[in-house]
């Protein structure tokens, strides 16, 4: 099968707005951009013409471009994904579905597997994730955790200096008491082990994106009515 083949039986079964990218010649991705916000669906790899896997992640612009001074939009940066959903909400995500993979991609028959279960995969999973994470405002609830690895559960990488963004746009309160103490703790945990050049660096970017904060107005005022958690609705 040809990349035109795919990418237009792809493109029919896609959402409204979604357009196809191929990253680096390799990772096929549909995106939606709007208000700051990026809806991303992985569908396949065209090196090698399969499909093992679906993922929808979202990347919330104004979070990106504090941790990746780089960060172009649609780059494949994800602020979350939706796995997240098995820690916050007891859901497997599209176990049916994707135990069904791999497609692959180099056969009419294969591709049309891949659409017919990219389709089940968007309208029971990914639509709903999407309309969720609205905006950075939906995680507050969940960052009132001090349990670093539950808050890693939702981020999978970068966890603390998601936190610190979110809460510096969102105005929270406590944001300057946070901050403040984990600077503390870093910094004597800095002078205890001085040659770890993997704490170095992650102690210098951390203090890199706090200087970065100090310069950035935040998006919203503060409202305790953020911390109240909304309903996970498929």
């Amino acid at each position: 099968m040809t990349k035109e083949y795919i990418n237009e039986r792809y493109n029919q079964i896609l959402p409204d707005n979604f357009n196809i990218l191929i990253l680096e010649e390799k990772y096929i991705e549909a995106i939606s951009i709007a208000d700051n916000k990026v809806n991303a669906l992985y569908l396949g790899n065209i090196e090698i013409y399969l499909l093992k896997n679906i993922l929808a992640s979202i990347e919330f612009n104004d979070v990106e471009k504090i941790l990746d001074p780089k960060y172009k939009i649609g780059q494949g940066n994800s602020t979350i994904n939706i796995n997240i959903n098995k820690h916050l909400f007891n859901h497997n995500v599209g176990e049916g579905i994707l135990n069904q993979l791999p497609a692959n991609l180099d056969t009419e028959s294969g591709v049309e597997k891949a659409c017919h279960l990219m389709r089940q995969y968007i309208q029971q999973e990914a639509l709903p994730f999407f309309n969720y994470w609205q905006d950075i405002r939906d995680f507050l609830p969940f960052l009132e955790s001090d349990d670093i690895n539950f808050i890693s559960d939702i981020f999978y990488s970068d966890a603390l200096f998601k936190k610190i963004i979110i809460w510096k746009l969102c105005s929270h309160p406590q944001y300057n008491n946070f901050t403040d103490k984990k600077t503390e703790q870093l910094t004597k945990r800095l002078l205890e082990i001085p040659k770890d050049k993997s704490f170095k660096k992650n102690y210098d970017r951390y203090i890199k994106i706090l200087k970065t904060l100090e310069k950035t107005k935040p998006l919203y005022e503060w409202d305790e009515k953020y911390l109240i958690e909304k309903p996970y609705i498929k």
